[in-house]
């Protein structure tokens, strides 16, 4: 048996080797398989080596959505106010320059916030 980890904050369906990870998880297979080893070489699988703890690392924030800041501001704000998920609302404004689009996210962010208290 071989431990592999998926590297990827997604699912990860491999279904020659009949294998679906969770984001980041660990799971036991019975050898590697050429798909498997596929998916090791790009870097979205890694063999778990037994004296390591299978744990998987600590969350990343996700991606801001693709096309994001290409939207022009009135667009971005809608698409802010529409968002209900706080790491995707933190991952934009890591990268976010508009003046506008900020105050939008951190009102999102303290709306989001005060609801879940």
């Amino acid at each position: 048996m071989v431990k592999i980890r998926n590297l990827t904050p997604g699912i990860l369906h491999i279904p020659a080797a009949k294998v679906r990870l969770q984001g980041h998880a660990v799971v036991d297979v019975n050898e590697i398989t050429p798909d498997i080893q596929k998916q090791i070489d790009a870097g979205r699988v890694a063999v778990v080596p037994d004296g390591e703890i299978a744990e998987a690392p600590a969350p990343t924030l996700p991606e801001p959505p693709a096309g994001f800041d290409r939207l022009d501001e009135t667009d971005a704000i809608e698409y802010v106010e529409d968002e209900t998920d706080p790491q995707v609302i933190e991952s934009i404004l890591k990268t976010e320059q508009r003046g506008g689009v900020i105050d939008a996210l951190k009102g999102r962010l303290k709306e989001i916030e005060d609801a879940r208290k």
